[in-house]
């Protein structure tokens, strides 16, 4: 058995679930950061849009970058938070 396969057998179908979800919104929160890697100065706290893949799969993302944090919003689920900080 290899390593994926142990750990397989060691969780039950909810917990397999519930960290593909966490793999699927951390893959969501990097791409919302790759996005806004280059953004200038005089363009935090403007209201940007992007596609990504996020928990419910790809959809449009609201970005709101400020200096305390990335705040964000799917407009396919309306899940929000924030990245950083």
């Amino acid at each position: 058995m290899n390593k994926e396969e142990i750990v397989a057998d060691e969780h039950n179908d909810y917990d397999q679930e519930f960290f593909q979800a966490v793999d699927r919104n951390t893959r969501a929160e990097q791409a919302i950061f790759d996005a806004l890697l280059s953004i200038q100065d005089d363009e935090y706290y403007t209201l940007f849009e992007i596609e990504a893949e996020h928990t419910c799969g790809w959809a449009r993302v609201q970005v709101f970058p400020e200096r305390s944090g990335t705040l964000y919003r799917c407009l396919n689920c309306g899940v929000a938070g924030i990245i950083g900080g």
